[in-house]
C-alpha cells in the first residue's frame, strides 16, 4: 500500500522535536500511556483459544 500524498516537509526539525520531548519527559512526574486492543494484537496476543478461555472464561460466559 502506498500513499498518494506527496511528502514535502523536511525531517530536519525532528531532532528539535525529540529534544523537546526528552526535556518534557525529564521534567515530568509521571507519564500516562493510553493503549487499546491493537497494541496487544500487534504483540501477537489473540482473543480466542486456550489462553483466552483460561483467563477470561468468566467474561465470555456473560456475553
Amino acid at each position: 500500500m502506498f500513499s498518494k500524498m506527496s511528502i514535502t516537509r523536511s525531517t530536519g526539525s525532528c531532532s528539535d522535536n525529540i529534544k523537546r520531548l526528552r526535556e518534557a519527559l525529564d521534567a515530568a512526574d509521571a507519564v500516562v500511556v493510553g493503549a487499546g486492543a491493537g497494541l496487544s494484537t500487534s504483540a501477537g496476543l489473540t482473543y480466542t483459544g486456550d489462553r483466552f478461555e483460561q483467563y477470561f472464561s468468566d467474561f465470555a460466559a456473560n456475553l
